[in-house]
Order: C-alpha cells, then sequence, then structure tokens
C-alpha cells in the first residue's frame, strides 16, 4: 500500500541527488576552467555544465550558469566565481497535476577559483 509512494520519494529524491552532483561539478569545472583560460570562459562554462547535465541524464534540466569575477577576469590571482542554478523535473509527478503544472525544484551551487598567472 505505501510502495508506490515510497518509489516516488525514492525516484524523486535520486533525481534531485543527480541535479545537485551536476551542479555542483559543472561549477567547479566551469571556475577552473575560466581561471586557467578567461578569454573564452562562458562558452566553455556552458559546454561543460551541458556535459555534466547530459551525464547525469537531466538533459530536459532548465539551467543557468553566471561567471563572475570581482576585478577584471585577467588579472592573476583575482577570484572567479562560477554559480550554476538548475531546476529538476520531479518525474511521475506531472501525470497526477497534469501536463502544465509540472513541479521542479530548483538548485544552486558556486565554486571559487583564482586566475592563473600567465607564463611566457
Amino acid at each position: 500500500m505505501l510502495l508506490l509512494p515510497l518509489l516516488f520519494l525514492i525516484v524523486s529524491l535520486a533525481q534531485v541527488q543527480a541535479g545537485l552532483y551536476a551542479a555542483q561539478s559543472s561549477a567547479i569545472d566551469a571556475a577552473r576552467t575560466a581561471s586557467r583560460f578567461p578569454a573564452d570562459a562562458q562558452a566553455s562554462a556552458q559546454s561543460i555544465a551541458r556535459l555534466h547535465f547530459q551525464d547525469h541524464g537531466l538533459e530536459d534540466a532548465d539551467w543557468e550558469i553566471d561567471l563572475h569575477c570581482s576585478t577584471t577576469c585577467t588579472t592573476s590571482g583575482a577570484p572567479v566565481t562560477a554559480t550554476v542554478t538548475a531546476k529538476i523535473p520531479i518525474p511521475g509527478i506531472p501525470a497526477i497535476l497534469g501536463e502544465t503544472r509540472i513541479p521542479l525544484m530548483v538548485v544552486r551551487s558556486s565554486h571559487t577559483d583564482l586566475i592563473a598567472p600567465v607564463v611566457e
């Protein structure tokens, strides 16, 4: 009797956990990439995040990534912060609520790294 609700809970928690892992991995890798290659940081961050969300089975998740530098993103030693915000759809619930009302769980992760010194 409680097996079906318990199964929905387990699947939902697994989906949210996958979203957390994807957001955290994306933030770490985006900040590290931006700290070493600041010129094309935004394009690299988008590609990295897309790969992480696909790897975790969240192709339909809506996510955005924001890179922020305290000074300029080319100053050696300056911090660069990558923040990933994702809306993770909860599986199985849309059939109950209807197609127009899909429940989402919002997860957010950020990581800060320092801009690497320029080696010539």
